[in-house]
């Protein structure tokens, strides 16, 4: 039905104006009844979802309250703590070792000296034997006269014999440990490379997989706190179409209040005669005012609904997902990293199995030191048993005299001997020197391999250990937290839909609010075209005290005023505490 009619008398005209108020006066009586289920459901949704979104909330700061407690930064501060002990350690073994290195070398050249001043003295065992024999030759020529030459001659060949076992022995043991320096070296030496490079990428590796779980960590530490940010924003959502909601009750009002005056108006116009009374100008400001009191009602509506939609919007973007991940991705970037420092303790005890070897290597020199110098004592020994020997072979030859000649040579030979068995003793206490300042400085060189110096390393490793635990704890109470969440957010965006479905059934109910303006503002059109003075001469102050005891809400109040008198119409803005204040 259109306002627009063309009214052929004034009669028809005031019945046709009657008419169409009765009409609106009708669909605004549906517009309460049919709006009032779905408001209350609306209502009894979002005061669900208000708690659901309280739930979360709690949920929210117990993550970041968590995760702000223990802080994964500390962890990684233990982390990398241990791996610059370890690598720091690692490399002063693996300085140490290679220094060992260098000087196990430096003692298998030792030990060949050695071996050559051993094959010397064997050469004066022999020589000594040959002597022993021809000095039993000399004896038996001799015969009785030969006397004191033949007891010389049995100390001889005892001393040779004695000489030659200690020398073979000297050898044997020299050629022994010779074969263990070298086999350590060897293996050393091949093994060195290998460890230092498997060193330098496990370095490399930890650091790279330090700067991941960092950068991760720091992306997945601002989730639940943008999470909860986000959950405070639709909480606050829902709280306002909560309160608007529960402030449609005002909005009721507002159209029953809109009701009665339309019902006043009627029957202002109905008394009136023919639509030329004085009654026809206030008639005429109360339907205005019924405009502008509709349009805020429309804008009021309009307002809570799109703040319903906009909610929904909220709602349906929430989702603990991004949160839920936070745990599995911790715990496997955790086991990484544990993998990562169990290979680098791994290579830290290989560094250690090289301390035994080398240890085992020092124990072997260091009882061939103490063999050589045994060997050194007894060599001062036999050099004077040999002068002795010398002595007693002269004075023998001088008391034989001329038949002392072999007697005298053999003295001469045995003298030799003695100064050459002198000078390789002299090259035997270099060599000794030598191996002993290398063993000295090796024993220095072990220190890295001492428990003292791992003391910072033990404790880096308990840190770290206590430091790796509470991160799983961290990422397992954060996994069972934002499974809970998921399961709510999920819950939340299941009763959307029952929301929705009442949401576009208050966007039909509320849509008729259109097509009543416009007829209203028909009417008010077709007054005018009737009497272009009407707006100049109703009684403002008249028609305030009669349409204002119908007006209990101070928006009511507000845009009466605006009508009458011309002023700005009030604002109406979306407030968490409702649309309006009731004044009685």
């Amino acid at each position: 039905m259109t306002a627009a009619v063309a009214l052929t008398t004034n009669a028809a005209r005031k019945q046709e104006f009657l008419s169409i108020l009765a009409c609106a006066e009708a669909d605004l009586n549906r517009l309460t009844r049919s709006s009032a289920t779905d408001v209350e459901s609306v209502a009894r949704a979002f005061k669900s979802l208000a708690s659901q979104a309280e739930i979360l909330l709690q949920q929210a700061a117990a993550i970041v309250g968590c995760i702000q407690q223990e802080s994964m930064t500390t962890a990684l501060s233990s982390v990398q703590a241990l791996c610059q002990s370890v690598r720091q350690s690692l490399e002063r073994r693996l300085e140490a070792a290679t220094a060992i290195l260098r000087t196990l070398e430096d003692e298998e050249n030792l030990l060949r000296q050695l071996m050559v001043v051993t094959q010397s003295q064997e050469a004066i065992a022999r020589h000594l034997r040959a002597l022993s024999v021809l000095t039993n030759v000399e004896v038996a020529r001799l015969g009785g006269t030969g006397g004191n030459f033949q007891l010389l001659a049995q100390e001889l060949s005892t001393f040779s014999k004695s000489l030659a076992r200690q020398t073979v022995e000297l050898a044997r043991d020299t050629e022994g440990r010779q074969q263990t320096i070298a086999h350590t070296r060897k293996e050393l030496g091949a093994s060195l490379p290998r460890l230092r490079g498997e060193m330098a990428r496990m370095a490399d590796d930890i650091a790279k997989t330090l700067r991941v779980i960092e950068n991760s960590l720091n992306q997945q530490a601002s989730l639940p706190q943008q999470f909860q940010r986000c959950t405070e924003d639709t909480a606050q959502q829902i709280a306002g179409v909560v309160a608007a909601v529960q402030a449609h009750d005002i909005t009721r009002q507002q159209i029953e209040h809109v009701q009665h005056a339309l019902q006043l108006i009627g029957s202002r116009i109905a008394a009136s005669d023919l639509l030329r009374s004085e009654d026809l100008p206030a008639a005429y400001a109360g339907l205005n005012i019924q405009i502008c009191q509709l349009k805020t009602i429309q804008q009021t509506v309009t307002n809570w609904t799109s703040q319903v939609r906009r909610c929904m919007d909220g709602i349906h973007q929430l989702s603990a997902s991004d949160i839920a991940g936070i745990g599995p991705t911790v715990l496997r970037q955790e086991e990484e990293l544990s993998s990562d420092l169990a290979h680098m303790e791994h290579l830290q005890q290989k560094s250690q199995e090289y301390s035994g070897r080398m240890q085992s290597t020092l124990g072997e020199l260091s009882s061939l030191v103490e063999l050589v110098n045994a060997h050194l004592k007894r060599s001062q020994a036999i050099r004077d048993r040999l002068q002795i020997l010398m002595f007693n072979s002269l004075i023998e030859a001088q008391r034989l005299g001329s038949r002392g000649a072999v007697v005298s040579a053999i003295a001469s030979l045995i003298k030799e001997v003695s100064e050459e068995w002198t000078a390789i003793a002299e090259r035997s206490r270099s060599v000794l020197n030598g191996i002993l300042s290398l063993a000295q400085r090796t024993t220095t060189l072990m220190e890295a391999f001492s428990e003292a110096s791992c003391m910072k390393l033990h404790d880096d490793q308990t840190q770290t250990a206590a430091a790796l635990d509470r991160v799983r704890s961290v990422a397992s109470f954060v996994a069972k937290q934002a499974a809970q969440m998921q399961s709510a957010t999920d819950t939340m965006h299941g009763s959307l839909a029952t929301v929705t479905a009442t949401g576009k059934s208050l966007d039909v109910s509320f849509g008729c609010l259109a097509g009543l303006l416009h007829q209203i503002e028909s009417l008010a059109r077709e007054f005018e075209r009737n009497d272009s003075q009407l707006a100049e001469r109703y009684d403002a102050a008249e028609v305030e005290r009669w349409l204002s005891p119908f007006y209990t809400t101070e928006i009511e109040r507000t845009v009466m005023s605006a009508a009458l008198h011309g002023g700005a119409m009030p604002v109406v803005q979306q407030s968490f505490a409702g649309n309006a204040v009731e004044l009685f």
